[in-house]
């Protein structure tokens, strides 16, 4: 979880420094240009996958020795998705750019990126399932450097424009295919049997109840991205993305225990690991959403400039949505890794419908702030939906991932004394 959590703080810590680079750089209305261009790639590198990195992750997590099979179906599945898809973003480019041809043009370039971006995520299932942590990290830290490497010379130069600004978030993701040739080139000779959970309909069948559930949670924090340029404007997405970007540094933490919780949890399930992660993870992503709620007030306004300091109520709501939404997050990789995706995408859709409702009425209203409510409702239901689902199916009590337990310091406080013998066995 350790390594996993360093490779995932780099993707949000950029975000920090690279936002700040775009806003003054490129002003609300140009960041919010940027935004609408890269929305809908995030958004439809979600709808095209079909669960399928979380398929081979799942069956390579079963069974070893299959992992070349899982993966070469996984990839020919995806290339044939992304190639639908790209064709899908160029039909709508008009709408998604609201109208706006420079918008649009962004769009078409950045919606090149997709095939590629589908790829990568097998690449990243593969090194999952075989718990291959360190290459997961390296391949985030690889990437979000990137980006920073780009954007930093064009924008001491003057240079850095929208264009500029969406090639380098668009394709940067793509340069992380090569941190997983070497782990690609060693997997296990194809298999001549394959069970019926390895073959393609295998694949499909738990990648799509899996995928519903993706579908749903990526609209849940993305969909308001793509929708608020028609129902607010770019200047409230401008600000609102500067918000996600700070409310997404807890996730870090989430992130990294949700990851594992599913490869583990798959492999041998057991309660109290599961409930006690749920906790940990609470307790710690509350802890970072105070520190920075807190100290925002001070640093957002100067790092993204005074027109953005609007954006501080909204990071506050998102804030607390990532909070509230912590133990069902670590509750539905439960659900996922016993075998019952379907459960997990259920409450993700019943709150993701409750978010896009909320949404189209508030944001017009509100503009960011509406959205950010909106965002707080879906994540709060989808939650608590998922551990009523693990109580009913596996007889879970819900309020076991609530709270601290004694067993919780316990493990926070060898946690904590493990780093510290690390750090004072490091020669100086």
């Amino acid at each position: 979880m350790s390594i996993a959590m360093i490779g995932n703080a780099f993707p949000p810590l950029v975000a920090v420094f690279s936002g700040p680079i775009l806003a003054q750089a490129l002003g609300v209305a140009g960041r919010g240009e940027v935004a609408a261009a890269t929305a809908p790639l995030a958004l439809v590198v979600t709808l095209a996958t079909f669960g399928v990195p979380e398929a081979v992750t799942w069956t390579i997590a079963r069974s070893p020795q299959l992992a070349r099979n899982a993966a070469r179906r996984g990839l020919l599945l995806l290339l044939a998705a992304g190639l639908v898809a790209m064709a899908a973003v160029f039909a709508s480019a008009q709408w998604l750019s609201g109208g706006s041809p420079a918008v649009g043009q962004l769009v078409l370039v950045a919606s090149l990126a997709i095939v590629p971006n589908l790829l990568v995520g097998v690449f990243r299932g593969v090194a999952a399932a075989t718990q291959s942590w360190r290459l997961v990290a390296t391949e985030r830290i690889l990437t979000s450097a990137l980006r920073l490497v780009v954007l930093i010379p064009f924008w001491l130069t003057g240079t850095l424009t929208p264009l500029i600004a969406t090639l380098t978030v668009a394709v940067m993701p793509v340069a992380g295919a090569f941190v997983y040739l070497g782990k690609m080139r060693s997997l296990p000779p194809a298999a001549a049997e394959i069970p019926r959970f390895a073959r393609t309909s295998g694949l499909l069948g738990y990648g799509v109840r899996v995928w519903v559930g993706s579908l749903s949670g990526m609209l849940l924090s993305r969909i308001d991205q793509v929708l608020m340029t028609p129902l607010a404007g770019t200047y409230q997405l401008g600000l609102y993305v500067v918000a996600v970007s700070v409310s997404e540094l807890p996730l870090i933490i989430n992130q990294a225990v949700r990851d594992v919780t599913f490869v583990t949890d798959a492999a041998d399930s057991v309660d109290e690991r599961l409930s006690s992660s749920a906790r940990i993870s609470t307790f710690l992503c509350s802890l970072a959403a105070v520190l920075l709620g807190v100290s925002m007030l001070w640093w957002l306004p100067f790092l993204f400039g005074e027109g953005f300091r609007d954006a501080v109520p909204v990071a506050a709501v998102l804030l607390c949505a990532v909070v509230v939404g912590t133990p069902g997050s670590i509750g539905g990789s439960g659900l996922s890794a016993r075998g019952r995706p379907g459960l997990r995408s259920l409450s993700l859709t019943i709150a993701c419908l409750l978010n896009i409702a909320l949404l189209v009425l508030l944001a017009p209203l509100w503009g960011a702030m509406g959205a950010a409510l909106a965002t707080l409702a879906g994540n709060l239901l989808s939650s608590n939906l998922n551990l009523v689902f693990l109580a009913r199916v596996f007889g879970i009590n819900p309020l076991r991932f609530y709270g601290l337990r004694q067993n919780d310091l316990a493990t926070l406080g060898r946690y904590a004394r493990r780093g510290a013998d690390r750090l004072s066995r490091r020669p100086r």
